[in-house]
């Protein structure tokens, strides 16, 4: 193992010891690095494809994985940082060729499969509809993401910051200056020079990688689980910017995520990542080294610290009763929340009070539309092959003034189709006796023939709700495609899709991994252009990142039709506007051209 990877500092979950725990006056390890790829375990990495080739991941510092003992389902731990300089990495781009074709991470973890049978609810008369609106959407920038790593399925997540955007990918990640400009690449796990997370110790086993862009912070941040067999180990790597560049100072932790209930130790799969304007959490499912399924797990980290590389301070919290849980971002609003299925007529909505200190799970029941867990979904040029679309689980969740947007895949006419919701909060859980509502929901079914899987949903500042999501069909490739509304069009309804990128092949194999998730983001710098990345290509997958925007009705008012009243609002707007719904043409300001655009209408 390469000496990078040996430089960082002990830390344990539950039970502590000194070697865990930073005082004030001290200060987090700084660790230069040096370029070393000679000594990569990719350098030796054989060159075989296939499910059978027979690799061997080995934790490099197992006595540091002290398991979470839950007392009362709860535990807490602590962890102190390494402080990392990207800019040491050398080179800054280590975009090698895949050493290997289509190997699936899930094949080098113990069982955990969750079942595509989802629970029977309530019958209910609620309906998610196909609706199309006659909102239009404007694509911005386009560049290609991260290409095929060598691991099948991808799972591609993005973050977007003021002038960045972070992609990752299993098991690499790259910033690029927003017109796609690649400034850095390296592998998340010890296969780089060094990897991403290789100095606090990660070996050559890390997986299902997520990052957001925190806008109370302006920080980026990304985790991804470790995981190793020959040594029952698990871990949570996570990584905070020092500021709104990725490219420099990042505060690294490496924290346990062996899980002990009832004498049994559990690892982590599946993570979910979210903050709020206190907290970073993370999500994710407890299944057994052997065998066994102990539902969702929560950690909630306490940001201060985090911010300035100081101590990291966690509570975890076990909920036997929930898997597949997703964290809801929460911007503006202050307080994040936890989402995930309850039946095919329901959903939960978590929150956790006191999170960094004594975590209590309180739930919420949304009852919804039925939705059954998804077929697997036909591509182009094939009458055998298929696309694996997971199990109905909540995709991805986030909280926009008062509203919380959450989507997932479900059966709609023996078809994939993504399903959306707007949970109204109705000021739940600061006020306890509140309960969260259904707002709408639709389902994206397009006309042409699709089917829609993977959506990823948000919201901007005008209230415009996008979701991407992949689409395929028997004569269309699979491809990242997206649909929208704007806050005044009829409840329920979507958008056109909108293709944005598509491969030129499609897999071949029955029951294909695709996936496993997509990523949607709102830029910070005008809160109102939307961000996303997805697969595309065949068997070699690449990932696709795009911008767009909402066009705006000129019917600024909502009355139903375009006459004085219309351009009377917009003339009291004139000047910069950012993400108003007088700003037609999306530039920032209302000025002449709204009103051209507005007078054309009349």
């Amino acid at each position: 193992m390469k000496t990078a990877a040996n430089i960082a500092l002990s830390c344990v979950a539950g039970l502590l010891t000194s070697a865990c725990v930073m005082n004030s006056n001290q200060t987090a390890p700084t660790v230069t690095l040096t370029n070393t790829s000679a000594n990569s375990p990719a350098a030796a990495m054989p060159q075989k494809s296939g499910q059978a080739m027979p690799l061997v991941f080995q934790d490099p510092r197992p006595t540091e994985c002290k398991p979470t003992k839950l007392i009362d389902g709860v535990a807490r731990g602590e962890c102190v940082a390494t402080i990392i300089n990207t800019n040491t990495f050398n080179p800054q781009i280590q975009d090698a060729p895949p050493k290997f074709e289509g190997m699936r991470k899930g094949a080098y973890l113990p069982p955990h499969k969750m079942g595509r049978v989802i629970p029977d609810g309530e019958p209910n008369t609620l309906v998610a509809p196909t609706e199309i609106n006659d909102t239009q959407i404007e694509p911005g920038e386009y560049f290609t993401g991260i290409g095929n790593s060598g691991w099948t399925p991808p799972d591609c997540t993005l973050a977007v910051g003021p002038n960045h955007v972070i992609a990752t990918v299993n098991s690499q990640i790259a910033f690029f200056t927003k017109s796609g400009t690649k400034t850095f690449q390296v592998a998340l796990d010890s296969t780089g020079a060094p990897g991403f997370f290789e100095p606090v110790g990660a070996s050559t086993f890390v997986f299902d990688p997520k990052c957001i862009y925190d806008q109370h912070s302006n920080r980026f941040i990304v985790i991804s689980p470790e995981y190793y067999s020959s040594t029952s180990t698990a871990y949570m790597d996570i990584a905070i910017s020092d500021d709104s560049d990725p490219n420099g100072t990042w505060y690294k932790y490496r924290t346990p995520c062996v899980v002990t209930i009832g004498g049994v130790n559990y690892w982590v799969d599946y993570p979910g990542l979210g903050v709020d304007a206190n907290g970073i959490y993370i999500t994710g499912n407890l299944f057994g080294f052997t065998s066994g399924f102990a539902g969702a797990w929560f950690r909630s980290f306490n940001k201060t610290p985090l911010l300035t590389g100081g101590t990291a301070v966690y509570a975890d919290v076990n909920y036997s009763s929930s898997s597949s849980v997703q964290v809801a971002s929460a911007y503006p609003d202050a307080k994040a929340l936890f989402v995930s299925r309850a039946t095919n007529t329901s959903m939960r909505v978590h929150s956790i009070a006191n999170p960094f200190t004594s975590p209590v799970v309180s739930i919420k029941t949304i009852i919804v539309a039925t939705g059954a867990a998804p077929p697997t979904a036909p591509v182009k040029g094939s009458t055998t092959g298929t696309l694996d679309t997971l199990d109905g689980r909540i995709m991805n969740a986030n909280i926009r003034d008062g509203k919380l947007y959450a989507a997932h895949c479900i059966s709609s006419s023996s078809k994939a189709a993504a399903r959306w919701y707007q949970v109204n909060l109705n000021n739940w859980p600061t006020t306890s006796t509140a309960t969260p509502t259904l707002g709408q929901s639709g389902t994206i079914l397009p006309s042409t023939g699709e089917s829609t899987f993977f959506p990823a949903i948000a919201a901007n500042a005008r209230g415009d709700v996008a979701v991407a999501y992949g689409a395929s069909s028997l004569t269309v490739f699979p491809n990242v495609s997206i649909s929208a509304r704007r806050a005044l069009d009829a409840n329920g309804t979507m958008s056109q899709s909108t293709m944005l990128a598509t491969g030129s092949t499609s897999p071949t194999t029955a029951g294909n991994r695709w996936g496993d998730y997509f990523g949607i983001a709102v830029d910070p710098v005008n809160d109102c252009t939307f961000w996303c990345i997805g697969e595309t290509g065949g068997s070699s997958w690449s990932t696709a990142i795009n911008s767009f925007s909402v066009e705006q009705s000129a019917d600024v008012d909502g009355s139903g039709g375009v006459d004085s009243a219309d351009l009377s609002v917009m003339l009291l707007s004139f000047g910069p506007c950012p993400c108003c719904v007088e700003d037609l043409d999306n530039s920032g300001e209302v000025d002449s051209s709204d009103v051209s655009r507005l007078l054309l209408e009349f």
